[in-house]
């Protein structure tokens, strides 16, 4: 028998991100392989110290703390998981990824790509494991269509549709925070929720080469301030509209709205090849639909729809009951995630959802705000990712 590993981890965010990535860490065990690897739960760290302590109390965490550098200064913590506002990562990401501990960061990284240039550079230099949490990927139904693309099911990608529809932002009675202001988020839905689309998008039919147009539409211009009789002005986007050219020649939409009513969390792509054509939606994620041309059964052809199950990728790793038909969701990807994430710790490997990945996907949601703001096709930035200006 394998001798026993463990790793003492600390939680830098203590909100619905960061409890995420806690629910994962505490059931890395479910994974095959990793019944030997002790996760020792040892630290929340948030400015809010009482949300530290009811996050850690709530995921089995020994301690809550404000102090993040007495954890960077700790030797016997050996990852750290981040969950920030996207204006916080360039401060507090720096001094976490040169601690030479594994580092796991929610997305974005930044507010954009020049952010994300110096933080990949960072995450270059580190011996460590580091990557950047795009959770979508670890839906199996998603894993399966991606799977099925990549060995030419489908057959040559021509066109795809994809879109992220959500409805946190749709009362203009949501308060005022940080995602409605662009000195502290960035970009809008664009880059809150828009970010898992193009990642999709990137992972499943291809890079993207150039946007070819995009608008970004403000429709609630104000919300209320917490504590006040005042309201704050939105100058963030509440849907985004892109067309997309891809590296293999391949075009398609991307459609991101933050205020669709009645869609609480629906990320999907549907991607049509030369034989066939795929298609995925979180918000139905124990399924995913396919067709393949099939000339032999023509009264029988048309899209299938197939259940995930253990055949399919992470399903057997992050189930609780795993057999077909009982479907995962939402926190399960985020347990898949964090699996992978330790068994790249375990075999000194990078992720697939790297730094540098993060900044292609970055890379074009700057992209996607300058063709918004000039009309003009913009050509999404292929300078050396290892070296930014």
């Amino acid at each position: 028998m394998s001798s026993r590993r463990t790793l003492r981890v600390a939680l830098v965010g203590a909100g619905a991100a960061g409890q995420a990535h806690a629910f994962g860490f505490r059931n890395v065990s479910m994974a095959a392989g990793l019944e030997q690897v002790d996760v020792d739960l040892a630290v929340v760290v948030d400015p809010n110290v009482e949300l530290a302590r009811r996050t850690a109390d709530r995921y089995g965490y020994t301690e809550a703390t404000a102090d993040l550098q007495r954890v960077l200064d700790d030797p016997s913590i050996d990852a750290i998981s981040v969950a920030l506002p996207n204006s916080v990562h360039a401060d507090v990401l720096p001094a976490i990824l040169r601690s030479g501990k594994h580092v796991l960061a929610e997305k974005p990284i930044g507010r954009g790509a020049d952010e994300a240039a110096e933080l990949v550079e960072l995450a270059e230099q580190s011996s460590a494991t580091t990557g950047v949490g795009f959770s979508f990927r670890r839906l199996p139904g998603l894993a399966a269509v991606h799977d099925a693309v990549a060995a030419g099911a489908i057959g040559q990608v021509r066109s795809f549709t994809a879109w992220y529809n959500a409805d946190y932002g749709a009362s203009p009675q949501t308060p005022f925070s940080w995602r409605y202001a662009k000195e502290s988020a960035g970009a809008g839905a664009l880059i809150d929720i828009g970010t898992h689309a193009l990642d999709t998008v990137q992972h499943v039919a291809g890079p993207i080469r150039r946007v070819l147009s995009a608008t970004l539409h403000t429709a609630i211009t104000e919300r209320p301030i917490p504590g006040t009789d005042k309201t704050g002005a939105v100058d963030t986007d509440d849907i985004a509209l892109l067309t997309v050219e891809l590296e293999n020649g391949a075009i398609g939409q991307i459609h991101v709205n933050r205020i669709a009513v009645g869609l609480p969390n629906s990320l999907g792509i549907e991607v049509h090849g030369a034989k066939g054509h795929a298609r995925f939606d979180s918000i139905s994620g124990g399924e995913f639909h396919i067709h393949l041309a099939d000339d032999s059964s023509a009264t029988l052809s048309g899209p299938r729809r197939v259940f995930t199950g253990p055949q399919h990728p992470y399903f057997s790793d992050v189930a609780a009951m795993p057999g077909g038909g009982v479907g995962t969701g939402y926190a399960e990807a985020f347990v898949a995630e964090i699996q992978h994430f330790v068994r790249c710790i375990l075999a000194e490997e990078p992720m697939d959802t790297s730094f540098p990945s993060a900044l292609r996907v970055m890379r074009a949601v700057d992209a996607a705000q300058r063709a918004a703001a000039t009309g003009a096709a913009v050509e999404v930035d292929a300078q050396p990712i290892s070296a930014p200006a």
